[in-house]
């Protein structure tokens, strides 16, 4: 047969179904390699990845007695996987863990239908994992919960139930065939239960039953079992949810239970309950829930500590133990496979309760580990299934949501905001990050800015500039620095010791408290910008370790970290010292005004930027102006950057525009001089003009209004009526937004 010939009844045959003795080979296969068969034909990708084939696999290349562990350790020698092991096998890398910013993986210690919900401690968030493919799907709202952010209530809403605790379940509805994630959050008086069904273009729902008060914890994942997710309780009780019909039920603890560390899992096919405190030698019980409907519980046994040999009890000693399966040893004793929170992995048998040692991380490509109060690792098993997609790939997949999507990105944040509660795919795609990002362009492309007036920092008290003026009442606040301008819909300012960073259009506030705090308030402290080639928030906060003006001598601290990460990450600091002046954020830099009373001598105005992507500082030639002729301040006006060189003998402000790095050209000219002395060139500062009339906001801490340099006329909105005083009024530019910190208060 000539090759072409071999070639097309190859490909002839291919074209064909799936015979049903390769269908049987292939369901024996390892996940990884049956998936791989898939590539050939379109009939051979629509067999294997049918329902019926995927049940078929699971079925067929699980064997059962033979249990696979997913070990998530950070060892001494780690190098970003995540490992597999199964006893009397070698340790092997299984996928990458680079989808966890920060914190430790800690996995649930039994799968569901093939998928491993994992947890990033941290505030790290949590991640639905197919081991064997390598997927993985971040759940939403899953780092610091909007039910868990302290949100204070607007004029005429009530105010949102805050919980400061929340334990997360995976579980599978047999009728729809869906993995659901089930979240459980409590505070003191009551309970609240959302539903986040995976590959479903809808975002975290309420369940139709109102759960019961349980106090649940984060540590405690629930357990999927016999159509129901277990949550356990503080006190020893389970809560349990259907998730087919989405009810609750209860299940009592052991008779005789100690509140000693319980654990709940899965084990020979039953619901299991273990206690005992585990870094002791006191005894470990372990339960069998016998008869489900009636919630009798057998004790399986009773492991003795004490009597282990002294070698085998150190080694053992653990933070966190907790049972993973049953197996058979080499000489045919059914024994209990436990877990301990450094990766170790030992047995015991139910008769002598000597351990024995299957798995120390020791030696392998792990290296040793600390002991951790949190199991990382798990069971898992081959499954060909997907783990399904984000709500970003859903609402770009459909025209129609796409077509709602471009209607809605250019209405204020507010009514947005409020069309969430149409309907779920609604709420869906006005939560996904894709349209929260094209949103803050689209909704403030070519309008009026809006001002708004901070009343209260601490619990996000904002009001729009009208109705302040309306209210006539003076709110003056001191000890406060705010940052007039937004970036991509957050603004940032600073209050004595501590920072924050808010979304005054939808009232949120995050606190920053630094590591270290140095006592000093300066304007410059906290620059604010957005990294666009990963979507997030950076903050940049600056100290003087040092600063004499009589010598000139200074020593700066410089520090930067993601708004949603709370980790500071230390950076060399800038080249010139910062003045107390707010820095700005433009075209994907941050800019401070350097203080020309520190360090080199210097009469030019020099402008310090630092770059979001590549965290590093640079240093530019401001506009030919002179610190000696007035004061300067920094803003950016349409995108451009732009500062404000006042004239204290002339009482006028020039804002120059960078047109080019180290061509600036004079954009606008206040004149004062007609003004004064409520306006001056040195209590006067331009906040923003107005593309669509060309007025400028003038703030001078005690009066607010506009200027036309058209026809050189001021006109002010609101004045405190008096020249001097301690506090100040605090406008700020705000974006249409829905960014909103994602912090706890």
């Amino acid at each position: 047969m000539k090759p072409s010939e071999a070639a097309a009844t190859t490909w002839s045959r291919l074209r064909q179904p799936l015979p049903e003795i390769l269908t049987e080979i292939f369901a024996r296969l390892p996940a990884k390699s049956a998936a791989r068969f898939r590539c050939l034909s379109y009939e051979w990708f629509a067999t294997l990845s049918s329902d019926y084939f995927v049940d078929l696999h699971v079925r067929r290349s699980n064997r059962p007695g033979r249990p696979r562990l997913l070990l998530a350790p950070v060892g001494s020698l780690y190098d970003g996987y995540i490992y597999s092991w199964k006893p009397g096998g070698p340790v092997e890398r299984l996928m990458t863990d680079d989808f966890a910013s920060n914190g430790l993986l800690v996995p649930n210690t039994k799968p569901c239908h093939g998928l491993v919900l994992m947890r990033c401690t941290d505030h790290g968030g949590y991640f639905v994992c197919n081991p064997c493919t390598g997927e993985v799907l971040a759940l939403p709202d899953s780092k610091l919960p909007l039910k868990m952010t302290l949100r204070i209530a607007t004029r005429g809403q009530p105010e949102a139930p805050f919980f400061f605790e929340v334990a997360y379940g995976l579980g599978y509805c047999s009728i729809t065939r869906q993995h659901k994630v089930v979240r459980l959050f409590r505070n003191i008086e009551v309970s609240s239960c959302e539903v986040f069904e995976l590959d479903t273009p809808a975002y975290w729902r309420p369940t139709a039953e109102q759960p019961p008060l349980c106090h649940v914890k984060e540590q405690k994942m629930a357990v999927f079992f016999n159509g129901y997710l277990h949550f356990l309780c503080t006190d020893g009780s389970i809560t349990t949810f259907n998730t087919c019909s989405e009810t609750f039920g209860s299940l009592p603890p052991p008779t005789g239970f100690v509140n000693a560390s319980p654990v709940l899992t899965e084990l020979d096919g039953y619901l299991c309950f273990c206690y005992g405190e585990p870094d002791t030698d006191d005894p470990y019980h372990v339960f069998l829930l016998r008869d489900y409907m009636k919630g009798r519980w057998e004790k399986l046994c009773c492991i003795d500590r004490m009597a282990w040999p002294e070698s085998e009890r150190m080694l053992l000693r653990s933070l966190c133990i907790a049972p993973l399966a049953m197996y058979h040893s080499d000489d045919g004793q059914r024994k209990i496979m436990f877990g301990t929170g450094s990766c170790k992995v030992f047995g015991v048998d139910f008769d002598s309760n000597t351990p024995e040692i299957l798995f120390t991380p020791d030696g392998t490509i792990i290296g040793s580990c600390e002991d951790d109060s949190n199991l990382p690792l798990c069971l898992f098993e081959e499954y060909l299934g997907p783990v399904g997609r984000t709500i970003d790939e859903m609402v770009l997949s459909s025209p129609i949501t796409k077509a709602w999507s471009d209607i809605l990105k250019w209405l204020p944040g507010r009514s947005v905001s409020e069309l969430s509660l149409v309907c779920r795919e609604w709420r869906a795609m006005i939560m996904a990050d894709c349209f929260i990002h094209s949103h803050v362009i689209h909704a403030n492309l070519n309008k009026s800015p809006r001002i708004m007036v901070v009343l209260d920092p601490r619990f996000g008290h904002y009001m729009d500039l009208k109705d302040f003026v309306d209210a006539g009442v003076p709110h003056l606040l001191g000890n406060l620095v705010c940052n007039p301008q937004p970036c991509h819909g957050l603004n940032v300012g600073s209050c004595s010791s501590w920072d924050y960073v808010c979304n005054p259009v939808m009232g949120y506030c995050e606190y920053i408290e630094p590591d270290v705090d140095d006592g000093t308030l300066f304007a410059g402290r906290m620059g604010l910008g957005f990294d666009s080639a990963i979507n997030k928030h950076v903050l940049v906060h600056i100290t003087y370790k040092e600063k004499n003006l009589e010598t000139r001598e200074y020593e700066l601290q410089c520090k930067f970290r993601y708004v949603d990460i709370q980790e500071w990450i230390l950076v060399d600091p800038p080249p010139r010292p910062i003045a107390d002046v707010p820095p700005v954020y433009a075209s994907g830099k941050i800019y401070w005004m350097v203080d020309p009373e520190l360090g080199q001598f210097s009469l030019s105005c020099e402008i310090v930027a630092f770059n979001v992507e590549r965290d590093e500082f640079e240093v530019l030639q401001g506009p030919p102006c002179s610190h000696e002729k007035g004061r300067m301040s920094i803003l950016q006006i349409g995108g451009a950057l732009c500062v404000a060189c006042s004239n204290k003998s002339m009482n006028v402000i020039d804002i120059w525009r960078m047109k080019d790095i180290g061509t600036w050209l004079i954009e606008h000219h206040i004149e004062l001089s007609g003004f004064s002395p409520e306006y001056s060139s040195e209590n006067t500062t331009p906040l923003v003009v107005n593309p669509k009339d060309g007025r400028i906001f003038l703030n001078t801490g005690l009066s607010l209004g506009y200027y036309n340099p058209k026809m050189v006329a001021l006109e002010t909105i609101y004045s405190v009526g008096i020249l001097e005083h301690a506090g100040k009024i605090c406008p700020i530019i705000c974006d249409e937004s829905l960014v909103r910190p994602l912090g706890r208060t």
